[in-house]
């Protein structure tokens, strides 16, 4: 075998472990960032079902994620609104409570208020279906 051979099946070798090191790097990213988003999809629904259970912690959290955006939820004005207006009501005696809904509902057209109404409705259901099924019978 002549030294350019050689000198080829080790740079061959070389660059096969190279492309196996990556493509295993690539698998460890892939696994890392699915497992993370697992966790923030766990924790939005954790969050989600605290606020409906009438936490008014999670509430107020899940009200300003709608507003900032933190993922996985979408950032929504509408949806925000609603709950905003749901911890003023709870009794959100925070100071700024009020200041954030004013200024979560202030932008809205008459359609989207009128769809934050609706959805305010909606999690208010579920609120009170929540408080019903949690009291003993």
């Amino acid at each position: 075998m002549t030294a350019g051979r050689k000198i080829t099946d080790v740079l061959i070798n070389t660059l096969a472990v190279l492309a196996a090191l990556l493509s295993l790097a690539g698998f460890v990213y892939i696994v890392h960032h699915a497992l993370q988003a697992r966790q923030e999809e766990d924790d939005a629904s954790a969050l989600t079902a605290n606020a409906i259970s009438g936490e008014i912690t999670s509430q107020r959290k899940l009200a300003a994620c709608y507003a900032d955006g933190c993922p996985p939820l979408p950032q929504s004005q509408i949806i925000s609104c609603a709950w905003w207006r749901i911890v003023v009501r709870s009794g959100g005696d925070r100071a700024d409570d009020r200041a954030r809904a004013a200024t979560a509902c202030e932008g809205l057209s008459s359609v989207d208020v009128a769809i934050a109404d609706n959805a305010m409705r909606s999690l208010d259901h579920r609120i009170e279906a929540r408080r019903a099924s949690a009291q003993p019978r």
